[in-house]
């Protein structure tokens, strides 16, 4: 649905903007207004895939249908959810507000700047305001030509200044890139047409075919929301009151990737509204926020045959389930064509314990893609290995 392309960013603005906002927590915003869910019913997938790699904690996850939370420093992307800025547009925004403190010179022009050297500064173009370039200078020019004519002791007072500036910004930018929001990843493939052709996700994603996939069914997750149980009922039915509240939070933190050439930059005006508190912890309101959950879901168009969607959850509830959520929604194991016999025979067991479908893969003799079958054929290999006399020639 090429005209919804981007709801997602609109459903974020959604939560952020609604009279709920004040409680700046994602999740916190959700459960107090059920009414936004509604609007993701007709965008979520029928089902998602997940690769794992074959280690004893994917393997368990899977068993006590538990889904891990990463946090997005840990990702191959050095750019993946981390926000960015324009350097150059909140530099020339610093300098004049130097200028604005220090005050314009009217004399003695080599230790200070003048107000033809503010209005210089401020007429250059910075970043990528391309329309200004055939007019004029780009402001780090303006800056050089200006400095080269100033006093050293100036020239230093003034680098001096935006090297601390610069150092504070990127101090902060750090900390926002370090917000414990979680995220955990999948793809959405058509079954049949897409599904079997994904050789790159196994070997990036599954030990190089080594591991597993499993396929979620998100069916459930469309229906109406609705809480059966109140904040009252908490301790006579805790565990269905915190699985309610959890198929809700799930639902409303699954989004798609938005591939795009531009990462999500943060205003030079909210960037100047960034404060520490008192122990060095960001001070960060709903704004921020919907700023870092819109940076999770947009990645370079160099990913885009992931088709990748997210599940991105705040610190609350990653913290409450140490950052692994109940996820029953496993429909299907995939074992990739190159699994051992030790985790072929566990995912069968695993797959029974939770009902879901175990099927194994394999290579196409004709073609570079992969095909799937029953675990029967393995199970019947075994049966005859078992009847078979070795010792005899």
């Amino acid at each position: 649905m090429k005209e919804n392309k981007n709801w997602q960013r609109k459903f974020i603005t959604d939560v952020f903007n609604s009279s709920f906002a004040k409680e700046k927590h994602f999740s916190r915003i959700i459960l107090n207004n059920l009414s936004l869910l509604e609007k993701k019913n007709q965008y979520l997938p029928k089902y998602l895939f997940k690769y794992y790699s074959p280690t004893s904690d994917n393997i368990l996850d899977i068993q006590n249908q538990k889904l891990w939370l990463s946090h997005p420093t840990s990702f191959n992307d050095p750019f993946d959810s981390n926000i960015g800025y324009d350097i150059e547009r909140y530099e020339k925004d610093r300098l004049l507000k130097f200028i604005e403190n220090s005050g314009c010179v009217k004399e003695n022009f080599q230790n200070g700047f003048s107000l033809e050297d503010k209005d210089l500064i401020q007429r250059s173009y910075s970043g990528e305001n391309i329309l200004w370039r055939s007019r004029q200078k780009s402001f780090y020019d303006i800056k050089w030509e200006l400095l080269q004519l100033k006093s050293e002791e100036f020239r230093e007072k003034v680098d001096k200044y935006l090297r601390h500036q610069v150092d504070k910004n990127n101090f902060k930018i750090e900390k926002l890139k370090n917000v414990n929001i979680r995220v955990s990843c999948f793809s959405q493939q058509e079954k049949y047409e897409e599904f079997y052709n994904q050789i790159l996700m196994w070997s990036h994603y599954a030990n190089n075919h080594k591991g597993f996939c499993v396929e979620y069914d998100l069916e459930p997750l469309k229906r109406t929301t609705q809480f059966t149980r109140s904040e009252s009922d908490f301790y006579k039915d805790k565990e269905k009151y915190i699985e309610e509240r959890t198929s809700a939070i799930v639902k409303a933190g699954l989004f798609p990737i938005e591939y795009s050439a531009n990462r999500v930059n943060i205003p030079v005006s909210k960037l100047n509204k960034l404060d520490l508190d008192e122990k060095g912890c960001l001070i960060y309101n709903c704004k921020i926020e919907d700023l870092i959950y819109k940076t999770m879901i947009v990645k370079s168009t160099k990913w885009k045959y992931e088709k990748e969607w997210r599940l991105i959850l705040d610190e609350k509830i990653s913290n409450y389930f140490n950052n692994k959520i109940p996820f029953p929604y496993a429909k299907t194991i995939y074992l990739g064509c190159r699994a051992s016999n030790d985790l072929i025979n566990t995912m069968m067991k695993v797959g029974k314990r939770i009902n879901a479908e175990v099927l194994l893969m394999k290579t196409d003799g004709k073609k570079f893609t992969l095909d799937s079958s029953t675990n029967r054929n393995y199970e019947y290999e075994n049966e005859k290995r078992r009847w078979k006399n070795p010792y005899f020639y």
